[in-house]
């Protein structure tokens, strides 16, 4: 199991210390959320965010592109160098252009799925694609809970698509953790489940066990 620790979760006014405490853990990236405040309403980090943790850290970043125009964003983040980038095919006409822009940037590409959003109608992406990302919550006022369901739904992804890494991002805890694994998500986000902790070593060990 391979775990991202999410930045958006971290305390802002102690973003810099929770990249340091980072440093030398090991993760599989430090996850970035990119939110426009269009595609989901929340705002979270912009390009002089990313640009200051990029030059800031040794370890991989991924970036979650929730935004009304990714190629805008994939542009800009071409000097950064991050190690995937996913996307919401809901917030284009061509996911195959984001698909070979990412490609195109040396980066892994992923497409991410919210809830309500199916798998069939992308099944024709995932030959060019490394990974799928299935959020496991919304936006729903009460601090993103996770969503039980969600869990049949990686279990189609990790048996329809092996090839894939399968990803799962939303309300990540020590409650659900194990039922993710069992499903086969080999990559979870996790956020608050971590950065409301003081020792960030012992919560992610305790995490992966």
């Amino acid at each position: 199991m391979i775990l991202h620790p999410s930045l958006a979760s971290a305390d802002p006014l102690w973003l810099g210390a929770a990249v340091d405490k980072l440093a030398n853990e090991n993760i599989g990236s430090l996850h970035l959320d990119i939110e426009d405040g269009n595609f989901i309403s929340n705002i979270t980090f912009g390009i002089k965010t990313i640009k200051a943790i990029s030059l800031t850290t040794k370890q991989a970043t991924s970036v979650h592109l929730m935004v009304s125009q990714p190629l805008v964003w994939i542009r800009e983040l071409i000097p950064f160098h991050p190690k995937w980038i996913f996307f919401h095919p809901e917030s284009v006409q061509n996911p195959s252009e984001i698909i070979t822009e990412i490609k195109n940037m040396g980066a892994k590409v992923g497409l991410s799925l919210n809830p309500a959003t199916p798998i069939a109608p992308y099944q024709y992406l995932y030959k060019t694609l490394d990974a799928v990302m299935i959020m496991t919550s919304e936006p729903d006022g009460q601090n993103q809970q996770f969503i039980p369901a969600m869990v049949d739904k990686i279990q189609q992804v990790a048996q329809l698509l092996p090839q894939l890494e399968c990803w799962a991002d939303g309300g990540v805890g020590f409650d659900n953790i194990s039922l993710l694994k069992a499903a086969g998500a080999k990559h979870l986000v996790v956020g608050r489940a971590l950065f409301s902790s003081e020792n960030l070593t012992l919560t992610l060990d305790q995490l992966r066990h």
